[in-house]
């Protein structure tokens, strides 16, 4: 179940939605209201990942790929920033692996907003925890590994908030 935090203080009703999206995803799999909350070119990026989704389509496989590496996850936000083209939630998500052991990892997600549609979903976030998952056999490999690259696996490094 989904913790509330800091996303109390978000002002825009787009980043507010994003919340609810998420929270749809960790609670029931369901990635409409994710995929709801984009336009054809909407690009979605993961720290860990070779390449970007786009479009609604994008948004499915790339948070589907998200739940799908966990048997339980939940996101609390910690400090939310805004201006009214931009949103940054930073956040600690908790949950299991599929075999039962406890995960846990901090990050942050940027989202561009465009009215009441997001532009580009970019998250960053400690790449050592979802290559725990894809390397050593804990929970679904082939949706972790679409949440890595092949160096970020191979190096197992943190990949902190670079771009």
């Amino acid at each position: 179940m989904a913790s509330e935090g800091a996303e109390t203080q978000l002002t825009s009703a787009t980043a507010r939605t994003f919340v609810d999206a998420l929270r749809a995803i960790e609670n029931d799999g369901d990635p409409e209201p994710m995929a709801g909350l984009a336009t054809d070119g909407t690009r979605w990026t993961s720290s860990g990942a070779a390449h970007s989704s786009t479009g609604a389509e994008g948004a499915r496989q790339f948070w589907e790929a998200y739940r799908r590496a966990y048997a339980d996850i939940t996101s609390h936000f910690t400090t939310v920033t805004e201006t009214d083209s931009r949103a940054v939630l930073e956040w600690v998500s908790t949950g299991h692996h599929h075999d039962g052991q406890p995960v846990r990892y901090v990050g942050a997600t940027m989202i561009d907003l465009d009215g009441e549609k997001v532009r580009e979903v970019r998250l960053y976030f400690d790449t050592t925890a979802a290559r725990a998952v894809a390397t050593e056999g804990s929970g679904d490999a082939e949706a972790a590994a679409d949440m890595l690259d092949d160096s970020t696996a191979a190096s197992g490094r943190n990949s902190g908030l670079a771009p």
